[in-house]
């Protein structure tokens, strides 16, 4: 009996992967198009593999956190990799998957264009303290529409900072670096003023690719920012805050993992 139910599962799972292959093969994809789909397969492991929305490419897999099956769009956690880079560079993307990295606006397009999906936002300060915020509306738009970005439904601990206030509300917003000017800035360039690419307003109420710091700072308000967790600056002492650790993921709104 137990050979049989062996054989069985084997022949249902073998069956399952010809399935899988041929539809990838009708659809000219040879990769999972998301880790989403990856962890369906029954790789549940985190790490780095290689899926393909348009092109095909290596990505971070975060197959644990709430249910897994998250493609990892952005990693902050030492200041190793600046973030002050050009529109062609945040378009292809940069830094190490095993560290700090922009996976790139081109992918981040090709991904949340395959149907609904969502933003989970991590943060960790200097005191090991820890907040999200998941925005179950996210996608970011073509190039040709600047890389807009469209962040709702927010949900977490962490605060609404996408959607501040009127005049820093970066949900809709296209995106901005310091050689490609698109946000309502009137006086002069966010993306040249705070040295990031972002989804700036006029300018910020979040900014999760500014400067690495460690911890407080002075000057410029130009690190890594989240202004409903930390104030933009302390009144008692005119210092800012930056967070140590920061991690952004995306998945299929209609993702069904494991608890």
């Amino acid at each position: 009996i137990f050979i049989l139910m062996v054989s069985f599962i084997s022949l249902v799972m073998l069956t399952l992967l010809s399935l899988y292959v041929g539809a990838l093969l009708s659809s000219d994809r040879l990769h999972p198009q998301d880790c989403a789909e990856i962890y369906s397969l029954g790789i549940k492991e985190t790490g780095i593999y290689t899926i393909q929305p348009d092109p095909h490419g290596p990505a971070k897999c975060d197959m644990e956190t709430a249910g897994g099956g998250w493609t990892v769009i952005q990693n902050r956690q030492d200041g190793s990799v600046d973030f002050n880079r050009t529109w062609q560079e945040y378009r292809e993307g940069f830094g190490s998957l095993q560290g700090e990295h922009w996976l790139g606006n081109a992918a981040l397009h090709a991904l949340t264009s395959t149907g609904l999906h969502q933003l989970r936002i991590e943060l960790e300060d200097w005191y090991q303290q820890k907040r999200q915020a998941t925005y179950s509306n996210f996608k970011v738009a073509s190039e040709a529409e600047r890389y807009r970005l469209t962040a709702h439904e927010y949900s977490g601990d962490a605060g609404n900072s996408l959607s501040y206030s009127k005049r820093y509300n970066h949900d809709g917003r296209p995106f901005s670096t310091a050689d490609r000017d698109n946000d309502r800035y009137a006086s002069g360039s966010c993306g040249q003023y705070y040295g990031a690419g972002w989804w700036f307003d006029a300018c910020l109420a979040a900014n999760l690719n500014g400067r690495y710091y460690r911890g407080r700072y002075t000057g410029l308000t130009n690190g890594i920012y989240w202004g409903t967790w930390y104030i933009l600056t302390d009144g008692r002492t005119g210092e800012r805050y930056s967070f140590k650790r920061v991690e952004m993921k995306t998945r299929p709104k209609d993702f069904r993992g494991t608890k």
